[in-house]
């Protein structure tokens, strides 16, 4: 179903409303530009509650983010018991990388040689909160997630279909509204297979032909009433989670995409957006998520300044297993929010996986989160 006032507020050649922030240009850095897969370019509200505040007067959807302390239901049921204290960037969660994945029956190189179970099972299972999926465009305006089209083409999602993966994200979801925001990093990979994603706004749609506005954190969502997001978190940072638990976030991982101009209105906004999107230059008005592979990389200091949520890839499939937990250690004490693997359970002849000794599934960060907090905060699912 269309959301017309999405479409009339977002289309291309629109402009936001008027702000004193600059266009800006953005430059990638080494830092979101390669994880060393072949052809792999990884770069580095409508409330439905009546929002009085009072506990059980909401209408029962899980995260319809109305502001109350607790899980975001509008039940009145608590969430966590700091839920009005930790915000979104001072907690660290699990990912993994190419969450899709599936291992070809004939891989073409070393970095293929993994697979990943059902997203549904990396959330219940594992502790998954972070997940990244490859978009491709089909015909029209279908959109598929795959790594490389013939040679690494296999998926977890019915059909590779995008829509079937956020299916299964969403009805995970709906069983467990109390859990911390699930963050879905999307990487337009025009370059292994299909036709070019020239306008996100075809992203946006299909994000919401599974998920109702509500369910979603968007860029609007955490800019409020300011003149643009990034003067939003240099002011009031990221909501808290009481404010936003049960929800989803989507951010465009390769903020350098040809795409991104239009969708940014000239690199100046995120009116009426669905997603965020990455960059390496935190002085964009639109700033808020970046990329930055590296986990021991001296840039996530500067975005922890900034109140930007990075994610870093800890071991992939064709690396050495001692860089592996060198990797994993310095992600845990850089803070990067969401450290993503290949592994989820040790692989053949190997014992490293990725394991936070202290999350439940989610942990405190290290470097952002107050010494009142603890994992049993910030998430605590059966």
């Amino acid at each position: 179903m269309r959301v017309l006032a999405l479409v009339l507020l977002a289309g291309c050649g629109g402009d936001p409303p008027s702000s004193s922030s600059e266009a800006g240009s953005e430059t990638e850095t080494s830092a979101e530009t390669g994880d060393g897969d072949p052809g792999d370019g990884d770069p580095g509200d409508g409330d439905p509650g009546d929002g009085d505040g009072e506990p059980g007067d909401g209408d029962g959807d899980p995260g319809d983010g109305d502001g109350d302390s607790g899980d975001g239901d509008g039940d009145g049921d608590p969430g966590g018991p700091l839920d009005d204290v930790l915000t979104l960037d001072q907690i660290q969660v699990k990912g993994t990388h190419n969450s899709y994945h599936v291992e070809p029956t004939i891989p073409i190189h070393p970095s293929h040689e993994y697979s990943h179970p059902p997203l549904d099972v990396q959330l219940e299972d594992h502790g998954v909160r972070a997940f990244e999926l490859d978009l491709h465009r089909g015909q029209g305006d279908d959109l598929y997630v795959y790594h490389i089209a013939v040679v690494d083409d296999v998926t977890t999602c019915e059909g590779n279909a995008f829509g079937s993966c956020l299916a299964t994200i969403k009805a995970w979801s709906d069983a467990n509204p109390g859990h911390v925001p699930i963050m879905i990093w999307l990487e337009i990979k025009d370059e292994t297979g299909g036709s070019p994603i020239n306008d996100l706004l075809i992203v946006d749609q299909a994000i919401l032909d599974v998920f109702p506005p509500n369910r979603v954190l968007t860029p609007d969502s955490v800019q409020g009433t300011h003149e643009t997001l990034r003067a939003a978190l240099e002011t009031d940072g990221w909501p808290t989670l009481g404010e936003v638990r049960g929800k989803v976030m989507f951010m465009v991982l390769n903020g350098g995409h040809s795409s991104v101009e239009a969708y940014t209105y000239g690199h100046t906004s995120l009116l009426a957006r669905m997603m965020f999107v990455g960059s390496s230059d935190f002085s964009l008005p639109y700033a808020a998520v970046s990329k930055i592979n590296n986990p021991g990389d001296s840039k996530i200091a500067e975005a922890h300044a900034a109140r930007i949520i990075t994610a870093s890839n800890t071991c992939g499939a064709d690396q050495d297993e001692d860089d592996c937990f060198d990797e994993l250690a310095a992600g845990l004490m850089s803070g990067s929010h969401a450290l993503k693997d290949d592994f989820l359970t040790p692989g053949d002849g190997m014992t490293y996986f990725l394991d936070f000794p202290d999350g439940n599934p989610a942990r405190c960060n290290e470097a952002t989160a107050p010494r009142e907090c603890s994992s049993e905060a910030i998430e605590d699912l059966p």
